[in-house]
């Protein structure tokens, strides 16, 4: 089922799907079938591959999903630091490298939602950094690697704990809910975008986390002089969106 889902994923993504729909209109136009639908596809999928690579579009899909919680204040640090608190740290991926250092294995989302648990760790008195991801394709685990980061970044081996097992975000959430102590008080790191759908999986297994999002990619500006050129990491943002759009609505079906 993993598998699975993660194949539906990557050919929902607005870029595969508008080059499939352009490549099916071309053979169509070419054979003579159906005119003018297919040379109204191409052009219509043209226009949509460039509006997914502006700014507007990008932020406009992801903003909802990054303001759906807001950013650990500092009166909820303070009311939590009054007892044991776990901070986990959700793994965003691992590239299949070797002989590079850990900071080249690690995903951009991987590395920064550690640095964002990091910065929290030091600021409780009695806390505990959990790291989670699997193996998955790579030789070693997502949460092998930020563990090694955190290590080499000053974090006493002993303060914290890896959920090296964990496939994707469900996994996490039952995983986390065997390692957390009765008495401490649970703080949960990812992407800002990823929140809305970590929150309902951790509320699924009973757990009540304080959300700490991160990585906010919608840009607080989004109209602004060159915001209408097209660029990559616009995409990346539209992409993100879809499939987090997506994984939340399997989510609300029941799905993991």
């Amino acid at each position: 089922m993993f598998l699975v889902k993660k194949g539906i994923s990557l050919l929902t993504f607005p870029l595969g799907a508008l080059f499939l729909a352009i490549a099916v209109a071309a053979v169509l136009r070419w054979r003579k079938i159906g005119e003018p639908w297919p040379t109204r596809v191409i052009v219509a999928s043209i226009i949509a591959v460039i509006l997914c690579c502006t700014g507007p579009t990008g932020d406009l899909l992801i903003g909802p999903l990054e303001r759906a919680h807001p950013v650990l204040s500092t009166d909820e640090i303070a009311a939590l630091n009054d007892g044991p608190v776990v901070i986990a740290v959700l793994g965003g991926g691992l590239h299949n490298r070797q002989n590079v250092p850990v900071t080249s294995e690690l995903t951009d989302s991987s590395t920064i939602r550690l640095a964002e648990g990091l910065r929290l760790f030091h600021l409780f008195d009695d806390a505990t950094l959990v790291v989670s991801g699997a193996a998955d394709l790579q030789q070693r685990s997502t949460a092998d690697a930020m563990a090694e980061l955190a290590t080499g970044l000053g974090l006493p081996p002993d303060r914290f704990l890896q959920a090296d097992r964990a496939r994707d975000t469900a996994e996490e959430a039952r995983a986390l809910s065997t390692l957390l102590p009765p008495d401490a008080s649970l703080i949960l790191v990812t992407e800002a975008s990823h929140m809305p759908r970590s929150m309902r999986l951790f509320e699924r297994e009973g757990l009540s986390p304080t959300p700490a999002p991160t990585y906010h990619r919608a840009s607080q500006r989004p109209l602004h002089p060159g915001s209408m050129w097209p660029s990559a990491r616009n995409l990346r943002k539209v992409e993100r969106a879809f499939y987090e759009y997506l994984a939340l609505t399997w989510v609300t079906l029941g799905g993991s």
